[in-house]
């Protein structure tokens, strides 16, 4: 059984499936710039699983909460000061890297726009330019304003709803452009907001039932780690459409594999390293585009791939461990695998 306990749990496997989908939106990436599709052709699918993680686990951790007189502004506060100094982190490494490739010309308005999170939606291409991935880290925002605004006060039936309708509309524009890949660009990145509606949404729901009871777990640990990458590179190699296969994803195969995940414990042993899995995943998926597209002015070589992401990687690792020390001369810093995510 796995217990649960609002705004308590211990959930270290997600945290180390936060850092796995990471690392394969990381490694989806290394494969676009470099020119060939891969294994991880289909990664783009965990943005999703990060929006249904996000939805999981401040339902666990924040709802009770805001209900007890927290409150929207004051998540909000805390949700700003959680993502934003990775943000600006991102939209730095994106100025330096975007100037050394592409010249400096436009940087600096760039820079500031990305800093107060406002997107360039009349560009003719990322709506972020220096770090085309924070598009999702703002619809991560506007999923939390909704949340603590009013999410939160809706019942199950009502929650279910908005599953319902967003998941409808999600799969509309699916098929409409051919693939789950929207929300970087500017003329369609507002087709993006059922893609975090429905999987935000859907995994506030499962957060609250996951708090209602003791739940069976399925399966070992390690096969609940796994699948959700192994299902993305499985799906990339079987012969079905590119958008029935990220329908069927984003709909139904990471929804119930995350869930399985959920209802599973794992190890004191693997606890420490899932845990630094988790604290790294924020700041890789926030610095590494930046750093991928540099190295794939360089060359394509596969010694240059592999700087790529070892660079990619040691950005990241400096930023959660800075993070983490300013947590912690704040009095803040969380102890290692206590929970997901914190409001």
């Amino acid at each position: 059984m796995v217990t649960q306990s609002s705004g308590t749990a211990r959930l270290p496997l997600l945290d180390g499936l936060r850092g796995l989908a990471a690392i394969a939106v990381m490694l989806y990436h290394v494969e676009t710039f470099f020119g060939d599709f891969g294994p991880f052709s289909r990664g783009y699918l965990f943005v999703d699983f990060f929006f249904l993680l996000s939805g999981f686990v401040l339902t666990l951790s924040a709802e009770s909460k805001m209900n007890a007189g927290l409150g929207a502004v004051g998540f909000m506060r805390a949700r700003l000061v959680r993502l934003w100094p990775v943000i600006a982190a991102g939209a730095l490494v994106g100025a330096v890297c975007y100037g050394m490739t592409d010249g400096w010309d436009g940087v600096f308005m760039s820079l500031i726009l990305a800093l107060l999170i406002v997107p360039a939606v009349w560009s003719n291409g990322q709506i972020f330019p220096l770090n085309g991935p924070q598009w999702s880290l703002m619809l991560e925002l506007f999923a939390n304003l909704a949340h603590g605004l009013v999410l939160r006060r809706l019942n199950d039936f009502g929650l279910l709803a908005v599953v319902i309708v967003s998941g409808c509309a999600l799969l509309a524009v699916i098929f409409a452009f051919g693939s789950n890949t929207l929300g970087p660009f500017a003329f369609n990145w507002w087709y993006a907001i059922p893609r975090v509606a429905f999987a935000y949404t859907l995994g506030i729901w499962m957060g609250r039932k996951w708090m209602l009871r003791d739940w069976r777990q399925l399966v070992s640990w390690e096969v609940a780690f796994l699948l959700p990458g192994l299902a993305i590179v499985i799906l990339a190699r079987i012969p079905v459409s590119v958008a029935l296969g990220d329908g069927l994803a984003s709909l139904v195969i990471l929804p119930g594999l995350f869930w399985l995940a959920a209802t599973t414990r794992s190890p004191a042993a693997a606890q420490r390293w899932l845990s630094v899995l988790g604290a790294l995943s924020f700041p890789l998926y926030a610095v590494h585009v930046p750093i991928i597209n540099l190295y794939a002015t360089m060359g394509n070589s596969w010694q240059i791939r592999l700087l790529a992401i070892a660079s990619a990687v040691l950005a990241a690792q400096i930023l959660a461990m800075t993070l983490e020390r300013k947590r912690a001369m704040k009095g803040k810093a969380r102890p290692v695998g206590e929970r997901v995510s914190a409001p």
